[in-house]
């Protein structure tokens, strides 16, 4: 087996990151909103080929005041659309770092179920040798296998 990954955080590295994460949670949670999928699906989407288009209209709407109806709220719009930016340039890293954050997980998560899977094989062997105390942790180990639970009760299911 190929180690690909060994991340270790010292107690400081991960004091340190908790602190930073509550100081971003503070600064933002009230400002922030959330969104119910079925109200999210129904707003229009500013996305990047729309940026242009918003600034500019909104430039117009400064300059053409006498033109805009009174719904439209030019100055709001404006506080909305630097809104966009700023979290723009804090969800680009962030959402970079929460990508390779994942992908960390999963490499690491591969590495540490494949040993586990293996330990369990040796195990298994090491009690049909009858050596001392595997049969016991291998049977542990048979009792939170995830597919051995599946598949038990998939066959409970069939004899019933």
């Amino acid at each position: 087996m190929e180690n690909l990954i060994s991340v270790k955080l010292s107690e400081e590295e991960k004091t340190q990151l908790k602190g930073h994460i509550e100081g971003i949670i503070a600064i933002l949670e009230s400002k922030l909103h959330t969104l119910i999928p079925e109200e999210k699906r129904d707003l229009p989407k500013m996305g990047d080929k729309t940026v242009a288009f918003v600034e500019k209209a909104l430039e117009y709407g400064e300059q053409y005041p006498n033109y805009m109806p009174g719904f439209i709220d030019v100055p709001e719009a404006k506080i909305d659309f630097e809104t966009v930016r700023l979290l723009r340039n804090i969800n680009t890293p962030l959402a970079r770092l929460t990508n390779e954050i994942d992908d960390t997980m999963t490499l690491a998560g591969s590495e540490a179920y494949s040993a586990a899977l293996s330990i369990y094989k040796v195990l298994k062997n090491a009690a049909s040798m009858g050596q001392a105390g595997a049969q016991e942790a291998a049977d542990e180990l048979k009792n939170r296998f995830p597919r051995a639970k599946k598949k038990t009760q998939e066959a409970e299911k069939v004899n019933e």
